[in-house]
């Protein structure tokens, strides 16, 4: 039976999701080490591109994040029988709340309409101080994005972060792209307003901290009834256990 997956642009997916863990570190521990044997097992399957991951700052969650060559291939490797065990576990054990969108690369021509997922990456040698990240983000972000109407942050439906951005990093991910690299997440209601943005000297500005580089894709919405945990629109499953 043909999926809402299969009826869209094969374009390079992205899983952005985040999550909290149960507060006991018997638990938190079990899932960290699932977590590390789950990588080379989601590395060799199918159109497999990233894993990626780390924590974000002045926010409660966990930042994770899945590429996939295309929607079809996610979809495969969602439903993979090695998986399957893993998320079973993680709905029943671990997560004490989670989120996932899946976004994918416009095909060639396709109008932009929004929402629309931003990814602004800063490779660097070395890890920032802490300094120099509260600096960025007071300084440079936090006031460019108000000012330029990136949406609010939602985690859970109905919940949003304080900002309207994630600030990921240092990220772990595999491949390694860079020695250290960060991720800097925001929504934005349509094209205009996420080009207007770019367009203010943001990215100059952040090249002062290592090399910029940006990526805009479009929602992936499924079905009703096509997955656990999803909202009417089809653009988001979340879950609080």
């Amino acid at each position: 039976m043909m999926s809402s997956q299969d009826r869209i642009p094969q374009t390079l997916t992205t899983m952005e999701a985040a999550f909290t863990l149960h507060e006991s570190r018997e638990l938190q521990e079990e899932f960290w080490r699932h977590q590390e044997r789950m990588g080379p097992i989601a590395a060799a399957s199918p159109g497999f591109v990233a894993v990626i991951g780390g924590p974000i700052q002045r926010s409660r969650w966990l930042y994770f994040s899945g590429k996939w060559q295309t929607p079809q291939l996610m979809d495969k490797w969602q439903s993979d029988s090695k998986h399957k065990p893993m998320q079973d576990a993680a709905h029943s054990r671990w997560f004490s709340s989670v989120y996932l969108r899946k976004w994918r690369l416009p095909a060639d021509n396709e109008a932009l309409t929004g929402p629309l997922l931003l990814e602004l990456a800063i490779a660097r040698r070395d890890p920032l101080e802490q300094a120099g990240i509260d600096r960025i983000l007071d300084e440079m972000v936090d006031p460019s994005l108000k000012l330029h109407g990136a949406l609010r942050f939602e985690t859970l439906t109905g919940e949003f972060e304080t900002q309207p951005y994630q600030f990921v990093g240092p990220v772990q991910e595999f491949p390694a792209l860079a020695p250290v690299r960060y991720l800097l997440i925001t929504h934005w209601a349509d094209s205009d307003a996420l080009q207007g943005w770019l367009g203010t000297g943001i990215v100059q500005q952040l090249s002062g901290y290592g090399d910029v580089s940006t990526t805009v894709s479009v929602p992936i919405r499924h079905d009703p009834g096509e997955r656990k945990y999803l909202r009417p629109d089809g653009l988001q499953r979340d879950a609080v256990h």
